[in-house]
């Protein structure tokens, strides 16, 4: 999951006109390097989304499948479950549920030291704290395709 904080408390819809104008904008802004973070913290929170999408599966010119005398979709349902009848769809819905919380969260350190070197190395970035206590974007991406899963926004973060 990738959490986008706006810098303002009230950027969130600035940040979400530049996300929808430019389809690469996410795959941009993926961190490329492991930051040291300090103060991390995530409000907890679950969100839903549900739909009928008939309409809009209609719209897009699948009509047929929803025609009563042209769909035959009776190879898609168990034996019978037709009654020798042909069948068509009636309604198409979309639902979609995330959760964030502490469980399932997993804690890790590191510890580096250098022992015996005599070059001057200059010392690491001071950590970067992360507290989304005012409204940001989060997006489910899977790693290997980069293909975005599950998209949406919190508009009040109350952390507790």
């Amino acid at each position: 999951m990738c959490v986008f904080l706006p810098d303002a408390r009230d950027g969130l819809w600035r940040l979400t006109d530049k996300i929808n104008c430019d389809p690469d904008f996410v795959r941009k802004h993926l961190p490329r390097n492991d930051v040291l973070v300090g103060d991390f913290r995530l409000p907890k929170f679950k969100l839903s989304f549900g739909r009928d999408m008939s309409g809009v599966l209609q719209e897009l010119g699948l009509k047929e499948a929803f025609d009563e005398g042209k769909a035959d979709l009776t190879g898609m349902a168990e034996d019978g479950a037709g009654g020798g009848r042909r069948l068509a769809l009636q309604k198409v819905m979309h639902k979609a549920f995330i959760e964030v919380n502490e469980e399932g969260t997993e804690a890790a350190a590191l510890t580096g030291s250098l022992v015996g070197c005599s070059m001057y190395s200059p010392p690491p970035p001071p950590p970067v704290d992360f507290v989304a206590d005012h409204p940001f974007a989060f997006f489910v991406i899977e790693e290997v395709s980069g293909a975005i899963l599950f998209a949406g926004h919190v508009v009040d973060p109350s952390i507790n």
